[in-house]
């Protein structure tokens, strides 16, 4: 899981590369994610980092989305960066569902049907799959893009399983 961890964050700054007409907005969105995915190769996908980290994400989506005059010109940066900061809020909901019966035993206080993290996690990366691919077909977004968000969907799988 690690070396998939490095490949995703080698994937967050791929698009940089070469690259001379991003706005800064998106370069610091990379450079964030990129950043997120170091301190998971580091760190392991604990809640204490995966709820700061979503929050970050979350901040950057916002950031640059802010001062977009297109949307094309930094739509499928936003996607990666909502898709990682859900995916990562949904992390700590995960491994407290997958604790052993034995010691789940204990009554939980729930309200409702609710739904479950383990089928939303597959569900959502299948989406991001599906947006990555539709905005590189419709928007000819670049390759080093589409490659380095295959690359984080890749390193973020692990996290459905």
């Amino acid at each position: 899981m690690t070396v998939l961890m490095a490949l995703g964050a080698v994937g967050a700054v791929l698009p940089l590369i070469g690259r001379r007409n991003h706005t800064g907005r998106v370069r610091w969105a990379h450079l964030c994610m990129g950043t997120v995915m170091a301190a998971m190769v580091v760190f392991g996908m604990d809640a204490s980092i995966a709820i700061p980290a979503s929050l970050v994400l979350i901040m950057a989506a916002l950031y640059v989305t802010e001062g977009v005059s297109r949307p094309s010109q930094s739509g499928l940066c936003v996607v990666d960066l909502t898709c990682m900061a859900v995916l990562l809020l949904l992390t700590p909901s995960i491994h407290v569902h997958s604790v052993p019966e034995a010691i789940s035993a204990a009554p939980v206080h729930r309200h409702g049907v609710g739904l479950d993290p383990s089928l939303v996690v597959p569900a959502l990366l299948v989406t991001w799959i599906g947006l990555t691919l539709n905005m590189f077909h419709k928007n000819r977004a670049g390759r080093r893009a589409v490659g380095g968000s295959i690359l984080m969907i890749v390193a973020m799988a692990p996290v459905a399983f």
